[in-house]
């Protein structure tokens, strides 16, 4: 048992060294927009390109996981994620910055072999909270670097604070590559009856079940309400709700803490309780979401302790549904093509985390208030709760 838990601690350290690498982007655009002399503009494309790398080589990557490994896929992404910032510090252009980001993106693209491992690691009652705390190196590396990363711009230059990104991206393939030998074995072989044909029918065979499309539909429209929180929760507690830039960071603060409990908690829940039936927490992290955005639309709060608590549960709405979904994906897949699977759900969730935050911004300036913005999203958690209850039944036939 010991086993497994260190090696997930391995892993979720590796997570979060690349988070640090790729997250830090987005603290350092100041220092970007100096560097580069950017637009307002050009300032809109750099998270995407990123983004972008992610979601053309999900699916392949889910594929590699399945067919080399956990351990080769990890450290292999890292170390190409590593190779993108290190030569984007030496960019002569943006144009060139740009596309060293998507490289950097493609890199970044780790959770299918994250996927497999906890899959490969861990039995059913324990994958809730294995992906619960794999989760929280995200967020502890995207910390990590919006604490960091302007400082040592600030003080070395942004071209230093990138190559730091790649350094620290880069330190899991050094430090973790023993340690994680557990799971560089190559999968079992594939039965002598079975030809190659037949074997990538049966991986893409997911894509023909009405079940399994709506379950990643659903991730998509929950990836875009994660991004319109995150885009628009600070500038909402500023505009609509009258707090100063202190009292917005202290929301801020308030709903990061309410994603990083839930995903810990709700895992931990799923093991215990309907481990058979995790759609029904999945569901349950919806109707949350859809109940705190809806007092969001229709509610101003006034006093700090009230909105830090409606902070605490519109994060919950809007991130404690990640963990639940990346194990009920896994276990879709199987031990056979849990990488591909969690590489389909790793594209659906960046899909809808492109175009959120576009659509709360078109609404928001259509009706100049925060109302119908909040209102569209409440409608769309609720939506994406009840298709979850809806097909619940279907996917749990599917993960036996």
């Amino acid at each position: 048992m010991a086993s497994r838990w260190f090696l997930l601690a391995i892993l979720t350290g590796s997570y979060g060294a690349g988070a640090f690498g790729v997250l830090g982007i987005s603290p350092l655009s100041p220092s970007l927009v100096a560097g580069f002399g950017l637009t307002r503009l050009q300032v809109a494309l750099i998270v995407p390109s990123i983004y972008l790398g992610g979601l053309l080589f999900s699916l392949p990557g889910g594929r590699l996981a399945d067919r080399l490994g956990a351990r080769p896929s990890l450290l292999g992404r890292l170390l190409i994620g590593a190779s993108g910032l290190a030569v984007g510090a030496l960019s002569p252009s943006f144009t060139t910055f740009l596309l060293c980001l998507f490289l950097a993106g493609i890199g970044w693209s780790v959770d299918p072999a994250l996927g497999k491992a906890i899959m490969d690691l861990f039995p059913v009652h324990e994958r809730g909270i294995a992906m619960g705390i794999k989760q929280m190196g995200l967020t502890l590396g995207g910390v990590a670097s919006a604490l960091v990363l302007p400082h040592v711009a600030a003080t070395l230059g942004w071209r230093a604070a990138i190559a730091t990104c790649g350094l620290v991206a880069a330190l899991p393939v050094a430090l973790s590559w023993r340690p994680l030998g557990r799971l560089g074995q190559a999968p079992a072989s594939r039965p002598p009856s079975v030809g190659r044909t037949d074997e990538a029918v049966r991986a893409w065979s997911w894509a023909r079940r009405p079940a399994i499309l709506t379950f990643f539909a659903s991730g998509l429209v929950l990836g875009m309400v994660q991004a319109a929180v995150l885009s628009y929760l600070p500038l909402y507690t500023i505009q609509a709700l009258g707090f100063d830039t202190i009292g917005a960071g202290l929301l801020v603060a308030c709903s990061q803490a309410g994603g990083a409990v839930s995903r810990l908690a709700l895992g931990a829940a799923s093991d215990r309780w309907f481990a058979d039936r995790r759609s029904v927490w999945l569901a349950l992290t919806g109707t949350i979401g859809a109940c705190s955005f809806a007092s969001c639309a229709i509610w101003l709060v006034s006093t700090p302790l009230a909105a830090g608590a409606l902070a605490f549960a519109t994060r919950i709405g809007a991130y404690g549904w990640v963990g639940i979904f990346f194990v009920i994906t896994a276990e879709l897949g199987g031990s056979r093509t849990a990488g591909l699977l969690s590489g389909m759900a790793f594209a659906s969730i960046v899909i809808g985390l492109l175009i959120g935050p576009a659509a709360f911004g078109l609404l928001l300036v259509r009706w100049d208030s925060y109302a119908p913005p909040w209102a569209a999203f409440a409608a769309l958690s609720a939506l994406a709760a009840c298709a979850t209850l809806a097909i619940s039944p279907a996917i749990e036939r599917e993960r036996r």
